[in-house]
């Protein structure tokens, strides 16, 4: 499970792993690979992304309000920071979700053990409100040299958020925009303090182990929740 708190939502760093434990396991986990999947040029890419997001090489998997990020080969000279964004869903989008939520009891109920209720995803797509982000929701960037995005760094980040998602479908919420407390209370999202989102911002850098400091996505995580901060101000 992810450490305690809203935002961001951090997963401990991945041991290797074999077998069943290396692939999704929900209905929602599933989705979410099929629609990164979409988006790859190289076939191949995803086979080494696979094996990649199964060696341990990853660290620590953080996410923020519509963003994720993980540092490939922590502590060595070849570390690098690995990035997503996912588009998040504005505010009418979330309003219908709040009524829609509401309008089960159950529904957050499934939440808070760790379900995502299919019923109410359909539900939600009728109403023009995609819960699981299609191929034209993400971007991504990776300090690596490649030519094309999503690079093997990036997909092997995808496939590890697929772990954290099936997990605790509160992570897919957050990369589509709103915390745990504001998906349970949507007057919970409120503007941030400037002095707390600084703090924060600083939080998230110093979980990344060992990033790779002062260039490159390092300096961008930063910015992107400063980004983040004066969209909410």
């Amino acid at each position: 499970m992810p450490e305690a708190g809203n935002d961001p939502m951090v997963f401990p760093r991945a041991g290797r792993q074999r077998g069943p434990s290396a692939r999704s396991t929900t209905w929602w986990g599933k989705a979410w690979v099929r629609s990164f999947e979409e988006t790859v040029v190289e076939p191949n890419d995803l086979i080494t992304a696979r094996a990649l997001s199964r060696s341990g090489r990853l660290g620590a998997v953080m996410i923020i309000s519509g963003m994720a990020s993980a540092v490939v080969d922590p502590g060595t000279s070849t570390a690098m920071i690995a990035q997503v964004r996912v588009r998040r869903l504005e505010e009418p989008q979330w309003q219908r979700f709040a009524a829609e939520l509401a309008r089960e009891a159950g529904h957050l109920a499934a939440l808070e053990t760790g379900d995502l209720p299919v019923d109410l995803v359909e539900h939600l797509d009728e109403s023009g409100v995609e819960v699981m982000p299609g191929p034209g929701d993400f971007d991504s960037a990776c300090e690596c040299d490649a030519w094309i995005q999503p690079c093997v760094h990036v997909l092997a980040l995808l496939y590890q958020l697929a772990w954290s998602i099936d997990r605790d479908p509160y992570a897919l919420l957050l990369l589509r925009g709103r915390t745990r407390d504001q998906v349970q209370d949507p007057g919970a999202a409120l503007p941030v303090e400037a002095d707390d989102a600084a703090a924060r911002a600083a939080t998230i850098l110093a979980l990344a182990e060992d990033a790779p400091g002062g260039h490159g996505l390092a300096d961008t995580a930063v910015a992107a929740y400063d980004d983040e901060v004066s969209r909410l101000l």
